[in-house]
């Protein structure tokens, strides 16, 4: 069975959404973009460098793609592969927004901080979610966006970058560990 490289497919993704918005008049309502506003407005309010940017833009991309992958009947997520996937009664527009939003939201939480209560809650507000919904049950949509966004947060915490600022006796995110 041939299987398309989970990097690949985030890029396949993304690229995905941004023709379909680019061909669609209806740009407002792609939940990919909102999330993609909110993001760029997160970089926009930080101090991230750029690498950190890429990094804090790849992983974001990363959360979504995964929480979406559970709706597909091919995709497998980087991180958990196809354990999330939901039967295809499920793989509604309303099911792969749900999730998406929830995973996009875990994962801004995490990447920038400063923008939960003037960015990303009133986001999550007007789309109708639960911003208290931190739901593992990966029956429902909120659920599965918050497992596929663990998963990911949880393998880039330790991916070197030290983004926590454990790394390091001075707590600083993103400082040189190495000497």
């Amino acid at each position: 069975m041939n299987r398309i490289h989970p990097v690949l497919a985030v890029v396949l993704f993304v690229l995905t959404v941004t023709i379909a918005v680019a061909s669609s008049a209806q740009t407002e309502s792609n939940i990919v973009v909102q999330w993609n506003k909110a993001v760029l407005q997160g970089v926009r309010d930080g101090t991230l460098g750029p690498p950190m940017v890429a990094r804090a833009l790849a992983i974001a991309h990363t959360c979504m793609y995964d929480a979406w992958a559970a709706y597909d009947r091919r995709a497998v997520g980087t991180r958990l592969g196809g354990e999330l996937r939901r039967p295809s009664n499920e793989h509604t527009l309303v099911n792969k927004n749900e999730a998406i939003s929830f995973a996009a939201y875990r994962a801004v939480l995490d990447l920038f901080p400063g923008d939960k209560v003037s960015v990303f809650d009133p986001l999550m507000a007007q789309l109708g979610y639960d911003i208290n919904d931190t739901s593992l049950d990966i029956t429902k949509p909120s659920g599965i966006g918050n497992v596929a966004c663990t998963a990911v947060l949880d393998f880039r915490h330790s991916d070197g970058s030290n983004q926590l600022g454990n790394m390091t006796a001075s707590g600083v995110p993103y400082a040189d560990y190495t000497g």
